[in-house]
């Protein structure tokens, strides 16, 4: 095992056992050779099998498992060419994130069944695979820790998603929390959408005019000033609820920073062609604002579908 991985070789021994227990391949639909030759290239991997016919590892697994099956059930997982059971935990997450492609596993309830074993066991090491797109309407899911911003953000994606599900939403959502680390303009500029979008859902329900020419933080004052966040179990709730909305009059100037981000870093603006964009922990602070404030809105209105 490599200095420093959390997933330890209990874990993954655990994982291998239990898929062979349940009969679960994790090549899928696939032979076992094209499997792995989506991972790797077999090709410059070396045989094990020392006939001229079979000289690199394609040939070498092709004979012996998609032909004849003559090696065990669970060869792959301590095969010291793939070395599963110490190598890096990066690598081995994208090789367990491989067996739950759509391309790979052949029905949504086989990659659910996989999905919870996986995660029954990597959840001691602080790890869990969770949704991060989707390929022809069936899911991409990939691992993370259980404490990290990638976990968090697919949560609280999650949360907003139960509010306001329609396609408009869940692909915004979606766009800021996938690119939150590749092309974080585009998080930026999704999640300034994605409020105007729940601030303008929530006036429209509580039938207040919105005037096409609101700032996002005019938006928000307005939804603040439109939703009643008097808590219902508090002893002086007048005094509570005021104090709620002094916390939220503070969104404003969060808000601003959001706008003046958005102006510099955000989609939707002209940008030369070497402009570089926010680092990626930026972005990804800011979504988190983004998704908490969207949270409460809609959780404190109870909505449950967005108004055109």
């Amino acid at each position: 095992m490599k200095s420093g991985n959390k997933i330890t070789s209990v874990t993954r021994r655990n994982i291998a056992d239990e898929l062979t227990a349940t009969n679960l391949g994790y090549s899928g639909r696939l032979r076992e050779s094209d499997f792995l030759n989506r991972l790797y290239d077999l090709s410059k991997m070396p045989s094990t099998d020392s006939r001229t016919a079979y000289n690199d590892a394609y040939k070498d697994i092709r004979q012996h498992m998609d032909n004849n099956t003559d090696w065990e059930r669970d060869w792959v997982f301590t095969d010291v060419r793939f070395n599963l059971m110490h190598i890096d935990d990066e690598t081995y997450l994208k090789f367990i994130a491989e067996t739950l492609h759509p391309a790979v596993v052949s029905e949504d309830s086989d990659a659910q069944q996989l999905l919870k074993i996986y995660n029954k066991h990597l959840s001691a090491d602080g790890y869990n695979f969770v949704p991060t797109g989707d390929i022809s309407g069936r899911t991409i899911y990939s691992g993370a820790l259980t404490n990290s911003e990638d976990h968090r953000l697919f949560y609280k994606k999650n949360d907003i998603k139960k509010y306001l599900n329609t396609e408009y939403v869940n692909k915004k959502v979606d766009q800021m929390t996938m690119a939150a680390k590749a092309d974080t303009d585009v998080a930026i500029g999704a999640g300034k959408e994605l409020l105007e979008t729940v601030c303008k859902s929530i006036l429209i329900q509580k039938n207040v005019d919105v005037d096409k020419n609101w700032t996002l933080p005019q938006l928000l004052k307005n939804t603040t000033g439109a939703l009643d966040f008097t808590p219902k179990d508090a002893d002086e709730p007048e005094k509570a609820e005021k104090s709620i909305r002094q916390i939220l009059g503070g969104i404003t100037t969060i808000v601003q920073g959001v706008t003046e981000l958005r102006n510099a870093y955000g989609t939707g603006h002209g940008k030369n062609a070497d402009f570089k964009g926010l680092e990626a922990k930026y972005a990804q602070l800011f979504i988190g604002v983004v998704s908490e404030i969207a949270i409460i809105y809609l959780a404190t209105n109870g909505e449950t579908e967005i108004l055109d």
